[in-house]
């Protein structure tokens, strides 16, 4: 039976590689490890237009940091309104995405007056004067 074992010890083939060959005790065949799985497009994009970035040439008391996103849609914004199709394009795309249903804050529109009149000379310059009378009985 001694003898079998000492031929055990030596016998090298298939799932049986030579003792010098193999691991030592407390020595694993991977000392890096796995490797850390990558990332997912969906986490790389979360990361990328989270970070908030820093904008120069801001008028004083401007606000100067913005996320990534913002300045997308910022951009966006920029470049449909100067007639970009493309931008445009895209830009209707993230509003029918992500644009809100509530009213904005801000206004609207503005009125642009060359100079300030009194209701009256407004309705004098500006209404028309061919307008029906507001009484239907009020015919001359």
């Amino acid at each position: 039976m001694d003898e079998k074992k000492r031929n055990d010890d030596k016998a090298v083939g298939y799932g049986q590689p030579p003792k010098a060959s193999q691991f030592k005790k407390g020595q694993s065949g991977n000392p890096g490890g796995r490797p850390p799985k990558t990332p997912d497009h969906e986490s790389i994009a979360a990361r990328v237009l989270g970070e908030v970035q820093r904008l120069s040439g801001q008028p004083k008391g401007a606000r100067t940091r913005y996320m990534t996103l913002e300045l997308i849609a910022l951009a966006l914004k920029q470049k449909s309104a100067a007639g970009h199709a493309a931008a445009a394009a895209l830009y209707m795309d993230f509003v029918k995405r992500h644009g809100t249903t509530q009213a904005s804050e801000q206004p609207s529109c503005f009125i642009v007056l060359p100079q300030r009149l009194s209701r009256e000379e407004w309705e004098a310059r500006y209404v028309p004067k061919d307008d029906p009378p507001e009484d239907p009985n009020d015919i001359d």
